[in-house]
């Protein structure tokens, strides 16, 4: 039998000089040491090992005391067999002392062609062996396999690199296609356009294994598995990430193909909350995140020894004259440091008025009035809105302001407060004294 781990998307470094510096790393060397644990001989990280294209010095640090675990292991059950289309010097010997490493780069390690990618770097070190339109081919206690990797590429080329690259099965061997891409409807995000989709993929292979979607799924194409592992960290905050744990797959082979999920334990609980208003006040924001988050500090959770993260998603109107900037998010984050960690998204609540103004705007603009008089109309409509007595010509001080005579704008403004606040001039007392 054969037991490979499938661990992708680490993110290593991801949210660097925060709360969660360092879930990133827990979470990689839990699931490196549980599938060391659970006898795993070969190991692939399908891309995005890193949160960055040029990582800090102690990211670097943290991350290859992580992917020595492997070297330290007693392996020597992998050996290689052979390459198709890369250097067989490219590929250190420290990589088959332990438990050896098969990495692609994502697409937050790509680089410009001719500049060294951090895991291009990583297998200079002989901590894995780093594919790219290319195999190598094993030979394992079952017999040779043949692995065959395409990095990411940007998605509107992905289909024509793929097409291309043209990857065939070895014969004699099992073969795992591995890919950092979106695939179809398995996508990082609703604003990636994809160019492959599953069924593009091509046939033959024994496994298909692909990064960069970041919750755990399982499907099937050409008869054969297709495995998404997800990232080991928690980054998006979707809505799905807070039903699905994180973790890795655990692949056996012998004569098949069998495989299980296997949960970590390290990360975050993560809750995630979306609440509709109609018309509602800042202050009963606040106190509904308040109560909610109370309650949901309550909750049994999987990860006591750390906050959890909440994300709040906000949508719905506020109460007339009430302004979305006006909503401190910070305040509220910091009311429950070390309880939770908020994440709180509040570009979905609008002001009543706030379709009425831009459209307003928008019907100045097609007037092609000159700056001067769509300034004016838009002061006029705000003074209106707000219910502004005419204590003062607006436009007749405007136009001093706009005709540079600020001393004179001044001075109608001094007069009128004088007669507002009934200021009586040095002097004049004495007279109306006397009249009276």
């Amino acid at each position: 039998m054969l037991k490979i781990a499938a661990i992708s998307d680490l993110h290593l470094g991801a949210k660097w000089g925060t709360e969660r510096e360092e879930d990133s790393f827990d979470q990689a060397r839990e699931a490196f040491e549980r599938a060391i644990q659970l006898g795993a001989q070969l190991i692939l990280v399908p891309g995005d090992i890193f949160e960055f294209r040029i990582p800090r010095q102690e990211m670097w640090a943290k991350a290859m005391r992580i992917l020595s675990l492997p070297l330290a292991t007693d392996g020597g059950e992998v050996k290689l067999a052979g390459t198709i289309d890369k250097k067989p010097d490219d590929i250190s010997p420290l990589v088959f002392r332990g438990i050896p490493v098969i990495a692609l780069h994502g697409n937050h390690e790509r680089r410009s062609a001719g500049l060294v990618n951090p895991i291009q770097a990583l297998e200079s070190a002989g901590l894995l062996i780093h594919l790219h339109h290319n195999a190598v081919i094993l030979e394992t206690p079952i017999g040779r396999v043949a692995i065959h990797g395409m990095s990411n590429v940007p998605e509107r080329y992905a289909r024509d690199v793929l097409n291309t690259w043209n990857p065939k099965p070895v014969s004699d061997s099992i073969n795992i296609l591995m890919l950092h891409q979106s695939l179809g409807s398995y996508r990082f995000s609703e604003e990636e356009r994809p160019t492959i989709d599953v069924a593009d993929l091509p046939p033959g292979f024994d496994l298909y294994v692909c990064g960069h979607m970041h919750y755990h799924a399982e499907s099937s194409i050409h008869g054969r598995p297709l495995l998404f592992p997800g990232s080991t960290i928690r980054t998006q905050l979707l809505p799905i990430e807070s039903k699905l744990a994180k973790g890795f797959y655990l692949i056996k082979m012998n004569g098949g193909v069998s495989y299980e999920f296997v949960e970590l334990r390290s990360p975050r609980d993560f809750y995630y909350e979306e609440k509709s208003f109609n018309g509602v006040e800042i202050p009963e924001i606040y106190d509904w995140i308040r109560s909610r988050t109370r309650d949901l500090l309550k909750k049994p959770r999987r990860n006591p020894a750390k906050a959890p993260i909440i994300r709040f998603r906000l949508r719905g109107t506020l109460a007339k004259r009430a302004s979305r900037s006006e909503l401190d998010t910070r305040m509220l984050e910091e009311e429950f440091q070390g309880k939770a960690i908020l994440s709180i998204s509040k570009g979905e609540l609008t002001s009543p008025g706030l379709e009425a103004k831009i459209k307003f705007l928008r019907d100045l603009r097609g007037q092609q009035m000159s700056l001067e008089d769509m300034a004016m109309e838009l002061l006029d409509s705000n003074l209106a809105e707000i219910g502004y007595e005419q204590l003062f010509d607006a436009r007749a001080i405007y136009g001093l302001l706009t005709e540079n005579k600020i001393d004179d704008a001044m001075s109608v403004v001094v007069e009128i407060v004088k007669k507002l606040s009934g200021y009586v001039p040095e002097g004049k007392e004495n007279d109306n004294s006397r009249e009276a």
